[in-house]
């Protein structure tokens, strides 16, 4: 999730808040056209489809950003939309396709092994690399590619759904005024993460729905405390 917070700002910034949603859903829709063609997909195929899928559709939105900025919001809701619509098509039929679609949105993270997270820490690793030590990469089409690189690698980790919660809500919780502040957004991270494995384990409830709702909290929660505080300073100036 610590990939995500910086992310999550950059998105914000560029005010394409649902690129996260569409990118996720595509690589979701892979992820399941995947379990209707191969009963187990290796690993190498899987992974070679998810991120070509990923790496595809963020190009994509890169070429609408330069030939028509002013539609791009629009191109990018629209793919969301097809790209959720033809999930549920193709599952329409399979017996299993109900528990098939809730796990590419609502993800198995209580279920998540070391050797899953191993597999995509050189992913997650590329991405710090490259976003801390090479800033001119968060520009253009280096910033489409890691976007896409960071999120087809967490939606088959946590889903969908726990995938736009954990980029654009954290982002929302660092905001203050026309700055962001990044710390602010780790904090959201780490106490909703926290949170909800512990009470969903402890409650018996679906981990990715309640991680998502936690994070709406602590986003509400961080974002309340902060407006005081500066309420307070303003008033003893």
């Amino acid at each position: 999730m610590a990939a995500h917070a910086p992310l999550g700002i950059e998105v914000l910034k560029r005010g394409i808040v649902f690129i996260d949603l569409a990118t996720a859903q595509v690589v979701g829709l892979a992820i399941i056209l995947l379990g209707i063609w191969f009963d187990e997909p290796i690993s190498i195929v899987r992974q070679g489809v998810t991120f070509g899928a990923g790496v595809v559709i963020a190009l994509f939105f890169r070429w609408i950003e330069r030939q028509s900025p002013d539609e791009q919001e629009a191109v990018i809701g629209s793919s969301f939309i097809v790209a959720a619509s033809a999930g549920l098509l193709v599952l329409a039929n399979d017996p299993h396709g109900g528990e098939a679609l809730n796990e590419v949105l609502s993800g198995q993270i209580l279920f998540i092994s070391w050797g899953d997270i191993a597999t995509f820490l050189p992913v997650y690793g590329i991405f710090a690399i490259a976003w801390f030590i090479a800033p001119r990469l968060r520009s253009g089409t280096g910033f489409f590619v890691l976007f896409a690189l960071v999120i087809t690698s967490s939606v088959q980790l946590v889903g969908v759904y726990v995938v736009f919660a954990s980029l654009i809500l954290p982002a929302l919780a660092a905001r203050e005024g026309k700055r962001y502040i990044l710390w602010r957004a780790y904090m959201c991270g780490a106490v909703s993460v926290v949170a909800a494995i512990l009470i969903s384990a402890a409650v018996d409830l679906p981990a990715g729905p309640f991680l998502a709702l936690c994070f709406a909290v602590s986003a509400a929660a961080i974002r309340l405390l902060y407006r005081a505080k500066r309420c307070r300073t303003d008033a003893l100036q």
